[in-house]
């Protein structure tokens, strides 16, 4: 079945307000090929924008030159979602802000997908009980020893999900434990490197 695994930075949290700004789709088709496609968005409303948001994505007004206005993203959308599992890293805020996007470009076609999957939960269920304290990405990241560079970007940060999925369903109890051992002197060697 065909697997999407997604990703969207925002001018905030709440998305009664809030605009998707960049959005990230990388399909694994039935067939193991992948397609990777992302977009910037040009915002209609920055004047709302949270600015920690802001500063998360790293949202510059030279930085969004030239990027499509949301109706052009729209069909794009849709067309790749339509009819597969969505994956993502707390997956069902990508899903409310795309939702809601689609609602805001009057788009009848609305996303059919087979279910989600979340990869808090197999950072909760693999690597929480190895030490590993939030299952934030970014701590998931550190704790297996993965690069934080181009973090909060959305292509990165759906690179990564797609990444912690396959690495956490294929993981065995010894490498859990190796992660749990790393992981852990990584963090104490964070907190010293900040004293």
């Amino acid at each position: 079945m065909k697997h999407c695994y997604i990703d969207t930075e925002t001018t905030g949290l709440n998305p009664a307000k809030h605009e998707i700004i960049e959005i990230a789709i990388i399909t694994e088709n039935e067939d193991g090929t992948f397609e990777r496609w992302h977009t910037k968005i040009k915002p209609d409303h920055i004047e709302t924008a949270h600015p920690k948001a802001l500063e998360v994505n790293g949202y510059t007004p030279e930085a969004w030159e030239g990027a499509p206005n949301f109706e052009d993203v729209v069909p794009e959308i849709t067309s790749r979602l339509k009819g597969s599992i969505l994956v993502g890293h707390n997956v069902n805020f990508d899903i409310r802000f795309i939702e809601a996007l689609l609602d805001k470009a009057n788009c009848e076609l609305k996303i059919s997908h087979r279910g989600t999957i979340d990869t808090i939960t197999l950072v909760r269920e693999h690597l929480l009980p190895t030490g590993l304290p939030s299952p934030s990405l970014d701590k998931t990241r550190r704790w297996l020893g993965w690069s934080l560079e181009g973090a909060h970007s959305a292509l990165k940060d759906a690179e990564d999900c797609m990444r912690l999925r396959h690495t956490l369903e294929r993981s065995t109890w010894l490498q859990r434990q190796i992660w749990g051992f790393l992981g852990s002197r990584r963090f104490s060697a964070d907190k010293t490197s900040m004293e």
